[in-house]
């Protein structure tokens, strides 16, 4: 087996690896390995905005998960697209950047450090972004990741907006400004008319540095230990293996369902989980996979009486032909612009402060998170409700302890009152607005989950159909107590010379779209290494 020396080892080229890539390799001092399972991430469906849907079935591109619930979709469980290859899940995503409340980060901080409360993380923000909008108290303008705003294509989003406000809601013209509440057009990572992941802002520029080595293709087996301390990671590239060491330290960012599913295999996980695997414990660390969270989301059908949306029967697909030719001559035209174009973020009760319900208004149908496009044949439109702070909390847990063999896990959805409720009235709201003048002309009658004669029947529909809204976070929860999986600077509790990245750390899922703090999370964590890394070399 060959062997190869590295400073840090980055498992997984998503969204936080990219950007620790690129921090870590920026002084030129640290030999830094990028290892991703998957291939380059390129696809001319991920430069188009509007080529999501194609890569709901993209294998090359997304990890096709579905959950094991066995109480949701008749027993079917949730379709749970996943990025695969450079870019991870912001190369597949709806590419809108929104940060949640200042609240989130607040209770972050009170479980660990200040280190992540809100005046410290909205300076990140800000650090990351070229946002058009210019610099001001909320925004940056100097950062390498282009923000952008995208005017409404579709009649129906545009209504949309009209129609909210019409029901009483106020307009929000920035979601990442001073407050959360209200509806309007989201800000995306799109510039020029293309997708702008973080493949395109954080590693491409730094791939020139000869300090950075990216293996695609390469399936990360195991962590492996020199007694307590990690020093290196064991990979399969098709049928070889190789060992890669790390002098420093080895950092997982491989997302929600891989990271912990690398520390089981690893040896660092609940305890009865590993020997049900043959699996040697390095450390007991029970809480790995624990705390899954998710949005859980319904979409609300609508028939479209105008018939000006987005349609994949005969004529649908002869207008989308011509708009892709438009769109490869001049970058623009619908599909230039996102599946999710407007939506809001309103309360599900009066005793709600910080809004705990997040819409997306898409001008097609659709059904099981995406996965089921048969809606999409007919005209139509949806707005999806989820709940932003669920009390549901799921598990991943392992089926195999070879890595090839994807993870189990439950999200637990709608097990408890409070998501029902907050649920419940989600639906109610998207009713009135559909309700209002302003969608008077594109309103040809709600189809799902339909008109029904008791919440116990919506609720019933709501099983059948609900879905989720691609924010998996929380299987490697950070935190002060002993039951956290990492600790406030994400070192992995036990054991040395391991931390785990990425959107799995979070202590509660934020209350929004979660790409742009999964990039926040590994700015703050690259400050952490390096700080470790410049202590070590005094």
């Amino acid at each position: 087996m060959t062997s190869t020396t590295f400073d840090f080892v980055i498992v997984g080229g998503g969204s936080a690896g990219c950007v620790l890539a690129e921090r870590l390799s920026r002084c030129g001092a640290y030999q830094v390995a990028l290892l991703e399972a998957g291939g380059s991430g390129k696809s001319p469906f991920v430069t188009m905005p509007g080529g999501v849907a194609a890569m709901m079935h993209n294998k090359r591109l997304n990890w096709m998960l579905r959950s094991e619930d066995q109480h949701l979709r008749a027993g079917k469980g949730l379709y749970t697209p996943r990025g695969k290859g450079l870019g991870g899940s912001s190369a597949i995503n709806a590419m809108i950047y929104t940060r949640g409340a200042p609240s989130d980060y607040e209770h972050w901080a009170s479980v660990s450090s200040a280190d992540w409360a809100w005046p410290q993380i909205l300076e990140r923000f800000k650090g990351l972004e070229r946002n058009e909008r210019g610099a001001d108290a909320f925004h940056g303008d100097q950062g390498p990741l282009h923000v952008s705003d995208v005017e409404p294509f579709y009649e129906v989003s545009k209504r949309f907006i009209e129609a909210a406000v019409q029901a009483g809601i106020p307009h929000n013209r920035d979601f990442n400004g001073a407050d959360l509440y209200g509806v309007g057009a989201f800000q995306f990572t799109i510039y020029k008319g293309e997708r702008f992941g973080t493949r395109r802002a954080f590693l491409e520029p730094a791939l020139e540095r000869p300090n950075l080595t990216v293996f695609t293709n390469a399936q990360v087996e195991r962590v492996t230990f020199k007694g307590q301390r990690a020093d290196g990671v064991l990979i399969r590239k098709g049928s070889q293996h190789e060992h890669l060491k790390a002098e420093r330290e080895v950092i997982l960012s491989a997302g929600a369902f891989h990271s912990p599913q690398l520390l089981m295999l690893s040896g660092i996980g609940c305890p009865e989980e590993l020997r049900r695997h043959g699996l040697v414990a390095v450390v007991e660390r029970p809480a790995v996979g624990a705390n899954l969270q998710e949005h859980v989301d319904v979409l609300v059908h609508y028939r479209n009486a105008q018939k000006d949306s987005l349609s994949l029967g005969p004529i649908g697909l002869s207008k989308l032909a011509g708009q892709t030719l438009k769109y490869l001559r001049t970058r623009d035209g619908a599909l230039a612009h996102p599946p999710a174009e407007v939506g809001g973020f309103i309360r599900s009760h009066d005793n709600v402060d910080t809004p705990d319900l997040q819409l997306h208004l898409v001008p097609t149908r659709f059904d099981d998170s995406g996965y089921d496009l048969t809606a999409a044949f007919r005209h139509g439109f949806a707005c999806h409700v989820c709940v932003l702070r669920p009390e549901a909390r799921g598990r991943l847990y392992l089926h195999s302890k070879d890595v090839r063999t994807a993870p189990g896990f439950t999200y637990d959805f709608l097990q408890n009152r409070e998501d029902r409720s907050a649920l419940l009235s989600g639906v109610r709201q998207i009713r009135e607005i559909m309700d209002q003048p302003a969608m008077a002309a594109h309103n040809g009658g709600e189809v799902l989950p339909g008109k029904t004669t008791s919440e116990e029947e919506l609720l019933e529909r709501i099983y059948r159909h609900c879905g989720l809204i691609y924010h998996p976070t929380s299987t490697c929860r950070m935190g002060n107590d002993k039951d956290a999986v990492v600790d406030a600077k994400l070192r992995v509790r036990g054991v040395e010379g391991l931390r785990v990245i990425d959107a799995s750390i979070m202590p509660r899922v934020i209350s929004g779209n979660t790409n742009a703090p999964t990039m926040v999370i590994a700015d703050v964590g690259a400050d952490f290494i390096l700080a470790d890394a410049a202590k070590v070399g005094t």
